[in-house]
């Protein structure tokens, strides 16, 4: 290869905003077996029909009419609300037996959820189960009192209410177009962020393992990115190895058995917009609209919050840091049957390589957008090649295969099993 190599020392590193493409396939590897089949065998719907989950999956008793490739992230969902694994109310080698009593008590307190949306909500998500449960297998349902330590004998008491509202100046913001254009000349600028036409990065990762992801394992990572749209994942560690990416026209996974699957919408959008090699420059081009909504903290950093709206997408939010003009976060949300789910990339630990600024430390909370219950996730860059050559065929969407007796897709004791049948 050829190129500038850029070497750091130490584990501690990360990746740019382009490499958001990985993250955001990064965990769809469950659940998923080859084209034209569903985890059970069953064919799927024709192209442009909606599969329901409880045409894909069996046992579905409360969750009928929800889209079959929501029911894994409503699964992930009710996990991260309680903070328990797949195994709380499945077992994991048979997911639609009903055997312990949680899974009931899951399906009444899913009912109660949805009722009282209808019932006072209007149908709107508005309730959900992280609403009572905030990480708890059982909800606080009394006050609790705050610490008082440090406020016994004298105590100031509350200034007086003003007897009449004084009127504040709103306060101004630069406006989305300066803030990214700062943001451009932070990165090293335009002239300079052209003249990188690809990049070969290694780098580790804590990759999420076990029952909904809670156990990470060490992978070795190699990214490979093309300009103009073309990125590859490849996770490698001590029993699997996984990949996804972006092939110009559809984004894929391929999970540790080697099934392969395209993501569902919206991450095909999202991953398309991200696998943009000169992203950073295209921001404007990738949103119908953006404003910026005020200054918030990242990491003990301000951060002037840019809301980007994209065609036929939720909003997302952007973080750029108002003294450096670093992107410091990216924050989107997954809409499900159950509510919706939120999913941050943190950006850090900026530095130069070659001509141009590159973060060197990428943090995922959860460590996928479709995983809530997972653990958090850390991409640490080892070294950085830019310019280098490329083979074009890393960025072919590989051919789905799996081990003699074994269902592409089919979980394994490393795997995030099928989080859905049995609802």
């Amino acid at each position: 290869m050829r190129g500038k190599l850029v070497s750091v020392p130490t584990i501690s590193g990360g990746c740019a905003l382009v490499l958001t493409t990985a993250l955001l396939v990064f965990g769809q590897q469950q659940a998923q077996a080859p084209a034209g089949q569903t985890p059970g065998g069953q064919a799927q719907a024709p192209a442009g029909q909606v599969r329901m989950a409880e045409q894909q999956f069996k046992n579905i008793k409360v969750l009928t009419g929800t889209p079959a490739n929501q029911l894994n992230l409503a699964m992930h969902g009710i996990s991260g609300a309680l903070g328990v694994d797949c195994v709380h109310c499945h077992i994991w080698e048979q997911f639609d037996k009903d055997v312990k009593p949680t899974k009931e008590v899951a399906r009444k307190m899913i009912s109660m959820v949805r009722e009282l949306n209808r019932a006072y909500f209007g149908g709107a998500q508005v309730i959900t189960c992280y609403t009572c449960h905030r990480g708890s297998t059982r909800p606080v349902s009394t006050r609790v009192i705050a610490d008082t330590i440090g406020m016994r004998g004298l105590t100031v008491p509350p200034p007086p209410l003003p007897t009449e509202e004084v009127a504040k100046e709103p306060q101004s913001y630069p406006s989305p177009q300066s803030i990214l254009a700062k943001y451009v000349q932070a990165m090293g600028g335009e002239a300079a962020l052209r003249k990188i036409t690809s990049r070969v990065i290694t780098a580790r990762r804590d990759y999420p393992a076990g029952a909904a992801g809670l156990q990470p394992v060490l992978a070795e990572v190699e990214i490979y990115q093309q300009a103009p749209n073309l990125t590859v994942m490849i996770s490698k560690a001590e029993k699997f190895t996984v990949s996804e990416g972006y092939d110009g026209q559809v984004a894929w996974a391929q999970n540790m058995n080697g099934g392969v699957n395209n993501l569902p919408e919206p991450d095909q959008q999202r991953a398309k917009r991200t696998a943009d090699f000169y992203e950073s420059l295209d921001l404007v081009k990738n949103y119908d609209r953006m404003e910026v909504s005020g200054i918030d903290k990242v990491n003990g950093k301000d951060a002037f919050v840019v809301v980007a709206y994209p065609p036929n997408d939720t909003p997302e939010r952007l973080y750029f840091d108002t003294k450096t003009g670093f992107l410091l976060r990216r924050l989107t949300v997954l809409p499900s049957s159950l509510g919706d789910f939120p999913y941050a990339v943190d950006y850090d630990d900026y530095k130069k390589t070659g001509g141009v600024m590159f973060p060197f430390v990428i943090r995922a909370t959860p460590s996928s957008p479709r995983n809530e219950a997972a653990t958090n996730s850390t991409l640490q860059i080892l070294q950085v090649h830019e310019n280098a050559q490329v083979e074009p065929s890393k960025f072919t969407k590989p051919i789905p295969k799996a081990p003699a007796g074994q269902v592409p897709g089919a979980p394994t004791s490393l795997s995030a099993a099928p989080g859905g049948p049995g609802r």
